[in-house]
């Protein structure tokens, strides 16, 4: 991208900038009056106000819904000098958290380096060496997700603004980082409503093949070409962390279990039986090789190909500590209702399979229904259960997964921890 081009100016129609003066990054092709200057998507412009104030710089897309997302309010147009330090802010970031290595503070150069060893007391890395190093929106970079795997990187580019800096991003995340390899995952409907074709496949080094990573000293294969995400729920970590340590002695079930992360935990915290259930074929294969893998052999024969609801249906045991994450029930406004009433039959389903004083992990991933209104339906289930519950932590990702506060959007992982009597 020319680090000159002209800018194309967004104005909005009057009385819709309230969301961006509170600090929202979107601004939806409603709320806009007029488009001019405009050449191609991703097209970098200032946005302004009906009475002309300006508002913030970002980029635009006619063809998305999102019709401009913001970079920045008092910086400017995203730069490439500005791009840099977005990236190493949020490489800096993540090693304050004690992922990854902080490299030289001089420089803030911050490379992977090698693949964590869990033996080694001296690794700053606390035996984790996968979590997401760039959150989109979260780290002020729309449309650009970048998970580290061992020693190589996953990247998305989910907009048309940030595949107009396809070339740059790479020459600074290599320059950054160092990774062994670059895997690009840019396969999601968001890419296609942007105008932009499915992007997959490895842009530089070599994949390992199985590629393992390591989450708190456990053991799990990653699966970038076909997995979801970008082969692994890199979000759940801290609440998986959270499962092992309430796990001893428990009988637990884990719902919708894809590779086995919270099954492998929970067996890791000493739980007496883990049940791990998905309908894909695929995901049970691999929940199979990572129960194995962490010295659990015994529990991988104990994962099942079954449909959630068949398991939880009526005189079917019950658990100490139930996990239910499924995939997104809601991909819009317009399929919440559906949504609610699957969330509330499923957290009803669950309830009834506890034990007195049994543990309920329920989650939605679905960006479009709140915590609030999941939460409702969570307690309607509970009464349709006839099960008096205790909330004992709202959860959700972890510090790796930042969001801006007035953007809700970007607290798309909600969840609760539930106690029955």
């Amino acid at each position: 991208m020319s680090e000159r081009r002209r800018l194309a100016r967004v104005v909005l129609r009057e009385g819709r900038e309230g969301p961006l003066l509170d600090g929202h990054p979107w601004v939806y092709k409603g709320a806009v009056q007029r488009l001019a200057g405009y050449e191609r998507p991703g097209d970098p412009c200032e946005i302004v106000a009906a009475d002309g104030r300006r508002l913030g710089h970002g980029y635009c897309n006619p063809a998305s819904r999102i019709l401009a997302r913001v970079v920045g309010r008092r910086e400017g147009p995203l730069r490439p000098q500005l791009l840099r330090q977005r990236l190493a802010d949020a490489v800096r970031w993540r090693a304050e958290q004690g992922l990854g290595r902080p490299g030289d503070p001089q420089s803030g150069r911050a490379p992977l380096g090698e693949p964590v060893d869990p033996d080694d007391p001296d690794d700053p890395d606390g035996a984790t060496d996968a979590y997401r190093l760039v959150n989109s929106e979260g780290d002020r970079l729309p449309g650009l997700v970048v998970d580290r795997y061992g020693d190589g990187i996953c990247l998305q580019l989910l907009t048309a603004g940030m595949e107009r800096w396809r070339e740059q991003l790479l020459a600074i995340l290599g320059d950054l980082l160092a990774p062994a390899f670059v895997f690009e995952r840019s396969d999601t409907p968001g890419r296609q409503e942007e105008g932009l074709e499915t992007r997959t496949g490895l842009l530089a080094g070599e994949l390992p093949e199985p590629l393992v990573v390591r989450e708190l000293g456990l053991q799990f294969a990653v699966d970038p070409v076909q997995g979801h995400k970008t082969g692994f729920y890199l979000d759940q970590r801290e609440n998986r962390l959270l499962a092992g340590l309430l796990a001893e002695g428990r009988r637990v079930l884990n719902a919708f279990c894809y590779t086995g992360a919270f099954s492998v935990h929970a067996l890791a915290g000493g739980a007496s039986e883990v049940i791990s259930v998905d309908t894909s074929h695929e995901a049970v294969r691999l929940a199979r090789e990572n129960l194995a893998r962490n010295g659990f052999a015994g529990a991988a024969d104990l994962v099942r190909r079954e449909d959630v609801f068949r398991t939880l249906r009526p005189g079917r045991q019950r658990y100490d500590l139930i996990v239910l994450d499924p995939p997104k029930f809601a991909r819009g406004r317009a399929e919440l209702e559906a949504a609610s009433r699957g969330y509330r039959e499923l957290n009803r389903l669950a309830l009834e399979h506890l034990a007195p004083g049994g543990l309920l992990f329920t989650f939605s991933c679905s960006q479009a229904m709140g915590i609030l209104p999941f939460q409702q339906q969570v307690q309607a289930a509970a009464a349709e259960a006839g099960r008096e519950v205790q909330v004992l932590r709202r959860l959700g990702a972890g510090p790796d997964h930042p969001w801006q506060l007035p953007h809700r959007e970007g607290e798309y992982l909600k969840g609760l921890l539930l106690r029955v009597a």
